[in-house]
C-alpha cells in the first residue's frame, strides 16, 4: 500500500479539528519541560478504508497492528508537530500555542523489530536486529547510542559502535523504514560495556645470583589486552624497560641485598600494580691463597649440591654423570679464569671459562666463539683426521705462547661417538660419549672441544632429565650457551658424515662440511695454580 498524498482542504472535510493548550514560553519548550501532548483519548482518529478513502473512528484507543502513521497526510494548520512515538506507537503533539490538528493511519502491515541482541568488548557494543516481515521489506536501520539524540544510518541490520568508554552505560535505539518509507517499531537496549582489565605481575623469580649479579624471570599475564613492555628497578632506581620478561642486574657489591621492583603495561599502555621481592647477591671469597693448587681451590668452593654453582657428580647426583666430577651449572657462575694474558684488565678474548674439575685437571672452555670452521671438508667425522682437530692444535694452538701452551695437558679425549638418538639426556650422552658405555676410541691431544655431555651439565639440574633436542628452555639457565650454532666434539658413529651441534640451544646432529662457530676447549696441568681473583668476568681467577 502506497502513502496518500492530498490537498489540505481534503483534509479540512475529512478530519476532526482539535485545539490542545501546551506550554507558552520558548524557554520550556527548549527545556524539554513541556508536555508532549498524547492525543489518545481527545483526538477523532482517521483510518483508512479497504477502498482507500478515510473515516473517522470512535475508538479512544490508537490503532494497533494492521495500521500504519501517515506523516505526510497528518499535520497541524497553526505549525504544531505531530510525532509518531515509535516506542509507544502513539502520536504526539508538539506545539507553541493551541492549535488545529489532522491525524492518519494508512491500512498497512508495517514490518516489526522482535529482538535486538548485543556483544559488547571494553570499547565497543555491536548490534543485532532481529525483524518480522511487513508488506514490504526493510530498506534501512537507524541506530543510536544517546538515547535517541542522534542516528546512524545502516543498509545492514548489524552495526558496530567503537571508541565507547569502557564499564559505562549507554542506552541504545533502534528503528528501521521498509522500502516505502514507513516506520517499524523502536526498541531499547541498555548496555554496559565490559570494564578494562589490567595486566598483572604474577611472580618474579630470582633464576641466578653472582657476586655482582642478580638474574630475576617475570611471569605476568595480560588482562583486556596482552603485556607488551617490562619496567625494572632495582633498589627504588629508575626504572628501565623491556620486552623481555628476564633481566640480569649487573655491577652489584657482592652480599648485598636488593629489592626489586616490576611492572607491566599493556599493548594500550595501561599499566599492572607494582610487584615487588628482594634477592641478595652472593658473598663468595674463593677458599683460597696464592699457590693454592688449582683444582683443588674449586674444589673447596662447594659445600652442597649447588652451593656457588658446583655440583659434585657422585653416583648419588640425581640424573649426574657419576665421574666424581665437579661441574660448574646455571646462568653465569663465578667460574672465568683469564688465559693468556698477564695484562692489569683481562681482554675480553682471553676469558676462559671451567667446564669442572676432573681428577686433578680443570677443564676450560674460550668464553667467545674462536671463528668458524668446518669440523671435516671431506665429509668424514672421523676425529684424528678432521679438520677441527688440526685448526685447534696447530692454529690455535699457535697463537698462544711458549709459557701458555706449556699449562695445557695432554689429555686423552675419548672420541668414538655415539649412535644418533635426539631424546637422550645429559647423562644417557655422557653414558656413549665418556663413560660406561663409550667406545674405545680415543685421541691424545691437548686442544679439543666440548662434549655434548658438558653442555647438558651446563644447565640448572632441573634440566637434567630433559632431552638435549628440546633444551632451547634452558638456554637462559645454561652459561655454556653461547647463542651461535656451535660445534661439539661428539660425532654419529651411525653416520660417517655428521657430528652433533648446539642449534638455538637444541642438540641435533648435521653434516660435517658445515661452518660453523668453534669454541677451544682444553685440560690444565695439575700442577696449575690459583694466584687470585673471584671468578667474576670483571675479576676473573688469575693462575700461575
Amino acid at each position: 500500500m502506497k502513502k496518500k498524498y492530498i490537498v489540505m482542504f481534503s483534509v479540512l472535510i475529512l478530519s476532526v479539528v482539535i485545539y490542545i493548550c501546551i506550554p507558552k514560553t520558548k524557554e520550556e519548550v527548549e527545556n524539554k519541560t513541556k508536555p508532549n501532548v498524547n492525543t489518545n483519548g481527545f483526538l477523532t482518529l482517521m483510518l483508512e478504508q479497504d477502498d482507500g478513502s478515510y473515516q473517522k473512528t470512535t475508538s479512544n484507543t490508537w490503532p494497533g497492528d494492521g495500521y500504519a502513521f501517515n506523516n505526510e497526510l497528518s499535520g497541524c494548520e497553526r505549525g504544531g508537530e505531530l510525532v509518531y512515538d515509535r516506542e509507544t506507537n502513539i502520536v504526539k503533539l508538539i506545539s507553541g500555542g493551541s492549535d488545529k490538528c489532522y491525524v492518519y493511519f494508512d491500512k498497512y502491515n508495517v514490518a516489526k523489530i522482535t529482538n535486538v541482541t548485543n556483544t559488547k568488548t571494553t570499547n565497543s557494543v555491536t548490534l543485532t536486529v532481529t525483524t518480522e516481515a511487513g508488506e514490504n521489506p526493510i530498506e534501512k536501520y537507524y541506530f543510536s547510542k544517546d538515547d535517541g539524540q542522534s542516528y546512524v544510518e545502516s543498509t545492514s541490520n548489524t552495526y558496530t559502535f567503537n571508541n565507547l568508554n569502557y564499564g559505562t552505560t549507554y542506552k541504545f535505539k533502534v528503528y528501521a523504514k521498509d522500502t516505502l518509507g514507513y516506520e517499524t517499531n523502536e526498541e531499547t537496549v541498555q548496555v554496559t560495556t565490559n570494564a578494562y582489565v589490567n595486566p598483572t605481575v604474577n611472580s618474579i623469580t630470582v633464576t641466578d645470583t653472582t657476586n655482582d649479579t642478580i638474574s630475576i624471570s617475570v611471569s605476568a599475564s595480560g588482562g583486556t589486552n596482552r603485556v607488551s613492555t617490562y619496567y625494572y628497578s632495582i633498589n627504588n632506581g629508575a626504572y628501565t624497560s623491556s620486552t623481555s620478561n628476564t633481566k640480569t642486574f649487573t655491577g652489584l657489591s657482592k652480599g648485598t641485598t636488593y629489592t626489586i621492583k616490576v611492572y607491566v603495561t599493556d599493548t594500550n599502555g595501561v599499566s599492572s600494580s607494582e610487584k615487588t621481592t628482594s634477592a641478595q647477591t652472593e658473598s663468595l671469597t674463593y677458599i683460597c691463597t696464592t699457590g693454592t693448587n688449582l683444582a683443588t681451590c674449586i674444589k673447596n668452593q662447594y659445600t652442597s649440591q649447588g652451593t656457588n654453582g658446583l655440583y659434585y657428580h657422585t653416583s648419588s647426583l640425581a640424573n649426574g654423570a657419576g665421574d666424581n666430577s665437579y661441574r660448574y651449572a646455571g646462568a653465569n657462575p663465578n667460574n672465568y679464569v683469564c688465559f693468556g694474558s698477564t695484562a692489569s684488565t683481562c681482554p675480553s678474548g682471553n676469558l676462559y671459562r671451567i667446564i669442572g674439575v676432573f681428577g686433578s685437571e680443570v677443564k676450560l672452555i674460550k668464553s667467545t666463539s674462536y671463528g668458524s670452521y668446518e669440523w671435516s671438508s671431506n665429509y668424514d667425522n672421523t676425529w684424528s683426521t678432521s679438520d677441527i682437530k688440526n685448526t685447534l692444535n696447530t692454529t690455535y694452538y699457535n697463537t698462544l705462547s711458549s709459557t701458555w701452551q706449556n699449562k695445557i695437558a695432554t689429555h686423552t679425549w675419548k672420541v668414538g661417538g655415539m649412535v644418533n638418538n635426539n631424546y637422550y639426556t645429559a647423562k644417557q650422552y655422557y653414558n656413549v660419549e665418556v663413560g660406561s658405555s663409550s667406545s674405545s676410541t680415543t685421541d691424545s691431544m691437548k686442544i679439543g672441544l666440548m662434549y655434548v655431555s658438558d653442555y647438558g651439565f651446563a644447565a640448572s639440574n632441573s634440566y637434567w632429565t630433559t632431552a638435549l633436542y628440546n633444551y632451547e628452555s634452558a638456554t637462559s639457565s645454561n652459561w655454556l650457551y653461547l647463542g651461535k650454532l656451535e660445534w661439539t666434539i661428539s660425532r654419529n658413529s651411525s653416520s660417517s658424515d655428521r657430528a652433533f651441534i648446539v642449534l638455538s640451544g637444541d642438540v641435533y646432529y648435521v653434516i660435517v662440511s658445515r661452518s660453523d662457530a668453534v669454541r677451544p676447549s682444553f685440560y690444565l696441568t695439575s700442577s696449575t695454580t690459583y694466584v687470585s681473583g673471584s671468578g667474576t668476568s670483571s675479576d676473573p681467577i688469575r693462575i700461575n
